[in-house]
């Protein structure tokens, strides 16, 4: 393949330019999968991610730097990441932790650049990410600098998959770290219902379209039809008016409702009422029944089925926009709802 066609390849495998966060969708159901290799990375790449997480490093100062594998299109199957590293002498195992992580040996500056870290999983069944955490963060939590950092350095490096050309250094869409209203993928440690921002008094809980690759085309590049899916939440990274030390906080799908937003419960509105109550166990069809068709319903490996209803209340003030997202079990049975008020992107 000559430059052109593979820079014009390349492209084509990098998402459009992101759509408002409220824009109505049609059904969302991703199959199928990319063919791009994942299960090695190179010592240049992971001393790239190094070299970049020290450039960067004031937005986690107290963090320290380690590689994460997860294993994405089956989840029985964590258990054969089996990490070795391919060294002139043969095949070295590169012991992970409980969290499927290991740190950067410097001893390993001594090979050649090409020398490759290697999962025993193949054939795209698994994925990178640098992991990075400052100390102290509690459980189902992590810490908005953190994630800004952990951003830059996995798709400035080639760590996450498919950020750099022709097995080299050249990032292709770092800048979507500075993005105000989106980031490339990050993966919660448990399934994700939803995601909130807090810092001080100040609370967003975000769309449900920066959550499991709603917004992803359901093209070659985006085919997260498998484990990881449950897990996968988008940020807007590079929104400065919350800052790093902002803590980002996890509901999981198995976790009890979290408390729902007042705001929106308050509003004087009959759809609103009757979404506020929907009794768990409900069948799907019956919320349809009740509320209208879903604008879009995503269903997991696990599963599991998100559907998502879009409504909007007229106020003194103009328009409100609102979602509600209902998680359903195997047997399409309701099992928690969020309802939330959707905060317009920004335009400069």
């Amino acid at each position: 393949m000559d430059l052109t066609a593979a820079l014009l390849a390349s492209a084509l495998a990098l998402p459009a330019s992101a759509p408002s966060p409220e824009a109505r969708l049609g059904r969302v159901e991703v199959q199928g999968e990319a063919a791009t290799a994942r299960e090695k990375k190179t010592l240049a790449q992971l001393f790239k991610a190094q070299a970049l997480f020290e450039k960067y490093h004031s937005l986690a100062p107290a963090a320290p730097l380690r590689f994460k594998v997860y294993a994405r299109t089956r989840a029985e199957t964590t258990q054969e990441l089996e990490l070795g590293l391919m060294t002139p002498g043969g095949r070295q195992p590169l012991a992970l932790d409980a969290e499927d992580r290991f740190a950067l040996d410097p001893a390993w500056r001594s090979l050649p650049g090409r020398t490759e870290v290697r999962s025993r999983l193949a054939d795209g069944r698994v994925t990178w990410r640098p992991d990075i955490r400052t100390p102290g963060v509690p459980d189902g939590e992590r810490r908005l600098g953190d994630l800004r950092l952990q951003c830059r350095v996995a798709f400035g490096s080639g760590v996450a998959r498919g950020s750099t050309l022709f097995g080299g250094l050249l990032p292709l869409d770092i800048d979507d770290c500075w993005d105000r209203d989106w980031s490339p993928s990050n993966f919660a440690d448990k399934p994700v219902f939803t995601v909130t921002l807090v810092h001080g008094e100040r609370r967003r809980v975000l769309g449900a379209l920066l959550l499991h690759g709603l917004r992803d085309d359901g093209g070659p590049g985006y085919d997260w039809g498998y484990s990881l899916r449950e897990r996968m939440f988008r940020l807007p990274l590079g929104d400065a008016s919350w800052p790093d030390d902002t803590h980002v906080v996890f509901e999981a799908m198995d976790d009890l409702p979290a408390p729902q937003d007042p705001a929106a419960q308050a509003l004087q509105d009959d759809w609103v009422r009757a979404a506020q109550a929907l009794p768990p166990g409900l069948a799907a069809a019956e919320v349809a029944r009740r509320l209208g068709p879903p604008s879009d319903e995503t269903r997991f490996e696990s599963g599991r089925r998100l559907q998502r209803q879009l409504h909007e209340v007229k106020t003194p003030t103009g328009p409100l926009p609102l979602e509600l997202v209902s998680l359903f079990d195997a047997d399409d049975r309701l099992l928690k709802t969020s309802l939330r008020r959707l905060e317009p992107a920004r335009r400069d």
